[in-house]
């Protein structure tokens, strides 16, 4: 695996399921307990800053809320591989959550992700940052070609569009019909740019029939922070 820090965008495509040094995804949705708001932000900031910044291996933390429902949460979270998965679930910043997370977090679920696309460019995020979680169920007969629509799309979203910040996809592995997208945007008008594009009106139109169901889920950004431009080459 390449992996090469930039200031640009640079896509990683899937890897082979069983190849040792696939990037490690997960989503985790967790349930914040009440008037725990505060503290749960505090927490995700400490662990993410420290987790990014000190270990190699950590590439991405992301954690969000739902904007609707401030008792229930997810974190975002990009290795290099599962050893360096491994390693942050032993380095202090990790222990230091697990610590304090039962008096904050009164729920926890695990969904583990295989890679279908990585691509992001360094994210600084400020007041008008934004980020969407679109969960999709893809009728069983389109997987590829639902596949092969969308990960150019996203290609050329990060390419040409200045305001795309990241974006991601994964197939849960335990239903890989069930896609999670998630997409960071440097503001709300940038999104709205970004939904009138011929590309991805172009991917809309010739995958509307492939879905069974798609959620998009209301949330709102609590703490970003990634080394960006992480590149590998895809597999043919």
């Amino acid at each position: 695996m390449l992996l090469i820090c930039m200031q640009i965008s640079s896509p990683v495509f899937a890897t082979k399921p069983d190849a040792p040094n696939k990037p490690e995804m997960n989503i985790f949705e967790l349930g914040i307990r009440p008037d725990r708001d505060n503290d749960f932000a505090d927490v995700a900031r400490q662990t993410i800053s420290a987790s990014v910044d000190h270990e190699a291996g950590t590439l991405a933390m992301y954690a969000l809320q739902r904007s609707d429902n401030s008792g229930q949460a997810f974190m975002f979270e990009l290795y290099e591989n599962e050893r360096a998965y491994r390693k942050h679930l032993n380095a202090v910043p990790y222990k230091a959550f697990a610590a304090r997370a039962p008096d904050i977090i009164d729920r926890k679920k695990k969904i583990t992700l295989e890679p279908q696309f990585l691509g992001d460019k360094h994210i600084i995020p400020n007041e008008r940052t934004i980020n969407n979680l679109v969960i999709v169920e893809v009728k069983p007969e389109f997987q590829s070609e639902f596949r092969n629509i969308v990960l150019p799309e996203m290609v050329e979203s990060l390419k040409v569009e200045k305001g795309v910040l990241a974006m991601y996809a994964g197939t849960d592995s335990e239903t890989p019909k069930r896609w999670y997208f998630y997409e960071i945007y440097a503001s709300e008008e940038d999104y709205q740019l970004h939904r009138q594009t011929l590309h991805f009106l172009d991917y809309l139109r010739q995958t509307a029939h492939m879905s069974a169901r798609k959620d998009a889920i209301p949330v709102k950004p609590v703490f970003l922070r990634n080394k960006g431009g992480i590149k590998q080459e895809p597999q043919r």
